[in-house]
């Protein structure tokens, strides 16, 4: 093995050991006790690993996990079901090996952050021919790309985020981290296609790249946009500036837009199915204001500016390859902060910063400077060496304080979600979802966690259907009106809910998405919104009012709305059961791990 794949393969390992940081970490507090349970490190993962366990089970592409509702209950095209191909890819690769989705979930981010180390390698080496470049630059572009888009640790002490992105952006399971090499990837073999003198090589690596930019088209929303503008932007640079490779650049395209337009037909049908909620979800606004102040941009205005001082100073020449390649790279982020000026439209563009812009401006900075003046080894043995330490304290800082005592709490819950497993066998769930596409025996718990990561283990349907609005499942009038069930079960003190709409409850876990449901996301998270509104104390006090009222006239109609089959509770809690006993009777429980699982039946005068 040459120094080249030593560079490479160590680099991979080192970002893997990275990755696996929390996880060692969760491993190292467990010991024998660990039930399975992987780190969470961003909120969103849940959701991911809910629908990974859905496809796990058999169930159909489109389907609500937390609702237990499929294809044929019926439901729309949800983001989950259109971007399904990583979904798909993890959970066959799953069911050969056996594994659980958290087992899954686990084993993607070793694997995610070795591929993206290997593809940033490739691609770096094939645009500098320097290996050695492309090892620390590897090592720089990963474990600084947080940095570079105001997310991470630096983000979050001074508060230029308001978002809760893990240290490692691009890890975030499974979207971007499955998806993330396809990028560079894609990248690359653009690269290739129009600098390699081979026709044969040229022609393969353009196919190669509509393959792939196909792939990202089914993967993930922000990677394939922004995958589609940087190559309009080297493409509109490579036509102006080297004119004698017009037609070269031409075929190259005509190739990579077939293979484009034979996906996005079937893509565009996908999303013109999706529910008008899932806009509203997703936050997408109507606006033409210009976005010019992120930090990839500023980063990206940099770097242009530098370009343009070493062409005026004749270091470089404008019409050189790789000085078009940065100069795409760099004004990037321009082009996709500010194509609302164009098209109107504007949807959650702070993904752009946390998992594209941000490792792309980086790509840029480094080529620019090894365009400018060859880096000395000393200066890559240093910059790989300090990129690991930065690495190490963005990854293990927030490990230490933060997702693996997150993560042993979410461990302990996963005893008693395996034998709810067990029980989808013998209590009609699994024959009922796929005989009839739905499942009624709910599962509540006053604990907003076991809701959360009961759908990534079984198939019970819960009481809040968390995600259904991410799914299709329910509107937003229905989730709020089952999150006012949910407190009534639980006899809510109203105290404490005025403290969680006011972002500072008792229940951490009930603080954002008690809000979230009440009010929406956008009303929450200044970067979802155009014209970012907070919350008033007079619209919680209204708020309050309202559950009040809905819990006064609780009635028979209301319990038989989502009738529940199991209440699950922390054993040393001390629950209040008063309103569920009221209308449900319940066995003595069954202990699993640190809860008490309950089957419970509504009383006679109810059925």
């Amino acid at each position: 093995m040459n120094s080249k794949y030593k560079l490479a393969a160590a680099v991979c390992l080192a970002m893997v050991l990275l990755s696996l940081i929390p996880q060692i970490h969760l491993w190292l507090v467990r010991g024998m006790e660990w039930n399975g349970a992987y780190v969470t490190i961003q909120g969103d993962e849940p959701l991911y690993a809910a629908y990974l366990n859905s496809l796990l089970e058999g169930r159909t592409r489109r389907n609500d996990p937390y609702g237990a509702k499929d294809a044929n209950a019926p439901l729309p095209e949800s983001t989950f079901s259109i971007q399904f191909i990583p979904a798909y890819v993890i959970s066959a690769v799953a069911r050969i090996f056996g594994a659980s989705a958290s087992t899954a979930m686990i084993a993607l981010i070793a694997v995610s952050s070795g591929l993206a180390a290997l593809a940033i390698f490739w691609m770096l080496d094939s645009v500098t021919a320097d290996y050695r470049l492309a090892a620390a630059g590897t090592l720089f572009v990963l474990c600084f790309g947080g940095l570079a888009g105001g997310h991470a640790l630096v983000g979050l002490l001074v508060k230029t985020t308001d978002l809760s992105m893990p240290s490692l952006p691009f890890l975030r399971r499974y979207q971007p981290a499955a998806s993330f090499p396809f990028l560079i990837l894609f990248v690359g073999l653009v690269w290739r296609a129009l600098t390699n003198q081979s026709k044969r090589t040229s022609t393969s690596s353009a196919l190669l790249a509509g393959i792939t930019f196909a792939v990202l088209i089914f993967s993930y929303l922000y990677l394939w946009t922004a995958a589609a503008a940087w190559l309009v932007c080297f493409s509109v640079l490579w036509f102006l500036l080297r004119a004698a490779d017009r037609i070269k650049l031409v075929a190259t395209l005509g190739i990579i837009a077939a293979i484009a337009a034979g996906a996005l037909a079937p893509y565009a049908y996908l999303v013109s199915q999706r529910p008008a909620s899932l806009d509203e979800q997703q936050t997408l606004h109507l606006t033409h204001r210009p976005d010019l102040f992120r930090i990839p941009e500023i980063l990206g205005v940099l770097i242009l500016i530098g370009l343009i001082v070493a062409i005026a100073r004749h270091k470089i020449e404008r019409h050189q390859p790789r000085v078009i390649f940065v100069a795409s790279l760099a004004v990037l982020p321009l082009v996709v902060f500010n194509q609302q000026i164009l098209t109107g439209r504007s949807m959650q563009p702070y993904h752009f910063a946390a998992f594209v812009t941000n490792y792309l401006v980086l790509l840029a900075l480094l080529i620019g400077c090894a365009l400018w003046k060859s880096l000395p080894q000393r200066v890559l043995v240093w910059m790989m060496a300090l990129s690991f330490a930065w690495g190490v304290v963005e990854v293990g800082l927030p490990s230490r304080l933060n997702t693996v005592p997150e993560a042993v709490v979410n461990d302990q819950i996963v005893p008693v979600l395996k034998r709810l497993e067990t029980l989808s066998r013998e209590d009609g769930t699994l024959t009922d979802l796929r005989n009839r596409g739905s499942a009624s025996t709910i599962v509540f718990s006053p604990q907003l966690n076991v809701s959360v990561l009961l759908p990534a283990w079984t198939s019970q349907p819960t009481l809040l259907d968390i995600g259904g609005l991410d799914f299709g499942g329910v509107s937003r009038e229905e989730r709020k009106e089952y999150f006012y069930l949910h407190l009534y079960y639980a006899h809510a003190d109203i105290e404490a809910l005025r403290k969680a709409l006011k972002g500072m409850p008792d229940d951490p876990g009930m603080n954002y998405y008690a809000r979230a449901v009440i009010f929406g996301h956008e009303r929450i998270v200044p970067a979802l919104a155009a014209d970012f509104i907070s919350i008033q104390d007079e619209e919680i006090e209204r708020e309050i009012r309202a559950y009040q009222d809905y819990a006064k006239s609780f009635s028979r109609a209301q319990a038989l709305k989502r009738p529940l089959s199991y209440v699950v509770t922390q054993t040393d809690s001390n629950f209040d059961f008063t309103n569920i006993d009221l209308w449900y009777e319940r066995d003595a429980g069954e202990r699993a791990g640190v809860y008490t699982l309950y089957r419970v039946k509504l009383r006679e005068q109810l059925r």
